[in-house]
């Protein structure tokens, strides 16, 4: 996860903060989020079948990512409604 925190909307890459996925290699499921929030360009492996389904704001899918306030996971959404 970032130092921002910030979460990312994967078909929105490259983002106007500078970050942005890239796929490892052709026959792998790993990609890297480059995240600009370090000086250092934060380097975050994630497999593209670990990911879950989220609910975003309408804010947050304009620019492409946002806080994890505006992008909640949606089981804790739907536990949250029940």
């Amino acid at each position: 996860m970032p130092h921002c925190h910030a979460r990312y909307i994967i078909g929105f890459s490259p983002y106007g903060n500078g970050s942005y996925f890239a796929k490892q290699s052709e026959d792998t499921d790993l990609y890297m989020l480059f995240c600009s929030c370090s000086t250092e360009r934060g380097l975050h492996p994630f497999k593209m079948s670990a990911l879950k389904m989220y609910v975003v704001t309408p804010k947050a899918h304009e620019r492409g990512y946002g806080s994890p306030d505006e992008i909640v996971l949606a089981e804790d959404k739907a536990r949250k409604a029940s």
